[in-house]
């Protein structure tokens, strides 16, 4: 299975992942033959990379932070409450509940797990995904930092909906195909009030909650908006949300702007630690997100390319696609002498 941009995918491959529609629907299921058609009208739908594999190539199975399932479930849920709130009406808390309970009860069980797959999301689609992810995202950091479970309980939910307040900004601004005005921008800080109005209304959710909405564009150096907290004044679950929400933006694409590798990501954030964002949050993701996704096509120091095939705390597993090693399998683990050098896709 290999992450490769439409240009690259041929008419040979199939889809190795399924594609979720904004509703949380299947749009293309595990499986289907990539025809030119298909991949012409994805191009058109905005996506731009998709997991593929050749016809008759056998898949390896691979443990993902969450099951298809549960990431259908969530993204149906969170659209839910975005409509919900664009129509000022009460959020379906249980609903919530649920999603949230879901997704900790996956992550807990699995104490090697990482976030280990790029995520495959459109514009039409783009804040539901995102808002999942960076929900899964702080809930295996707030696990690497030995939260209690009350305490994940209400980050995850705040994380799942940290970007309510979206919904109150001119849909006309975030459908723009270009870097914002500072003007814009600044209409669109203010989602971050917005969501603390929101969700501080909803009598079944803790004012953490909120308060994870409200600060997760706080930075450490004051630099950050709504109130510019410095430091301490920022609480935790604001900044894992911060360091989450980053992360998920730096590694997702859009028109203007191209999306970082997730070890670009990764240190890109270790630098501007800690002028921007907590040390400890950021040093808990690092543990918790995979530098090379499955999928990954690769280059080794022993100048062999390979296919990240499985990966975990432990260990990365590859599948070598060049040299006299094909299709042969490798786990390269922290002391191996065999390391990655380079990501081609």
């Amino acid at each position: 299975m290999r992450y490769l941009p439409l240009d690259e995918i041929t008419e040979d491959m199939c889809l190795a992942r399924p594609i979720f529609a904004g509703d949380g629907r299947v749009l293309l299921s595990n499986g289907v033959k990539l025809t030119k058609a298909y991949l012409a009208r994805l191009k058109d739908m905005g996506y731009e990379n998709l997991y593929v594999y050749r016809a008759g190539e056998e898949l390896n199975d691979f443990t993902t932070p969450v099951s298809d399932q549960t990431m259908r479930e969530a993204i149906q849920g969170v659209k839910e409450a975005f409509s919900k709130a664009t129509q000022r009406q009460q959020l379906n808390i249980r609903n919530v509940n649920q999603i949230v309970g879901y997704i900790m009860d996956e992550i807990l069980a699995n104490p090697t797990v990482l976030y280990n797959l790029m995520d495959i999301k459109n514009h039409d689609n783009y804040y539901y995904h995102h808002s999942v992810n960076v929900c899964i995202i702080s809930t295996l950091i707030a696990k690497e930092m030995g939260l209690a479970r009350d305490k994940v309980k209400d980050l995850s939910t705040g994380a799942l909906l940290h970007d309510l307040g979206m919904v109150c900004v001119d849909p006309r601004i975030l459908e723009l195909p270009r870097k914002l005005t500072e003007e814009e921008m600044v209409a669109v800080r203010e989602h971050t009030n917005f969501g603390f109005q929101l969700l501080r209304s909803e009598r079944d959710l803790s004012i953490l909650v909120a308060h994870t909405a409200y600060q997760h564009h706080e930075r450490m150096d004051g630099s950050g908006y709504p109130k510019g907290l410095v430091g301490d004044k920022i609480h935790l679950f604001g900044k894992i949300v911060a360091v989450a929400d980053s992360y998920e933006t730096m590694t997702s694409g859009r028109v203007y702007r191209k999306a970082m590798w997730s070890h670009e990501a990764i240190r890109q954030l270790r630098e501007s630690a800690p002028e921007k964002y907590d040390p400890e949050v950021v040093a808990a993701m690092e543990r918790s997100i995979a530098s090379y996704p499955v999928g990954s096509v690769v280059v080794l120091n022993t100048h062999e390319e390979a296919v990240v095939v499985d990966v975990n705390a432990k260990k990365i597993t590859i599948q070598f696609s060049s040299g006299p090693r094909v299709n042969a399998l490798l786990d390269l683990e922290p002391d191996s002498e065999i390391k990655i050098e380079e990501r081609l896709s």
